[in-house]
């Protein structure tokens, strides 16, 4: 019964979201690669992950990546539609 909730839910917010998942998965990958770099800065600090400046720049580079992929897609599609 929870996976059902679960699915219809995600469902939801994913019906939602149409043509903007891209996006928020982009900008996503960029926060988790600058929280990575505070981590890295603040090893100190409980809570931050604990990444090297490789992982830190490929997460931030695969969500700028992601951010440019998902604007030509839509592009194409609005081209297709017309």
């Amino acid at each position: 019964m929870g996976n059902f909730m679960i699915g219809r839910l995600l469902r939801f917010i994913g019906g939602k979201f149409d043509g903007y998942k891209t996006t928020i998965g982009g900008i996503g990958l960029i926060l988790s690669g600058l929280a990575g770099l505070l981590g890295y800065a603040f090893p100190d600090v409980e809570g931050l992950p604990k990444s090297d400046v490789e992982t830190v720049l490929t997460t931030i580079a695969a969500g700028f990546a992601a951010l440019g992929l998902g604007g030509k897609i839509e592009k194409a599609n609005n081209v297709k539609n017309q």
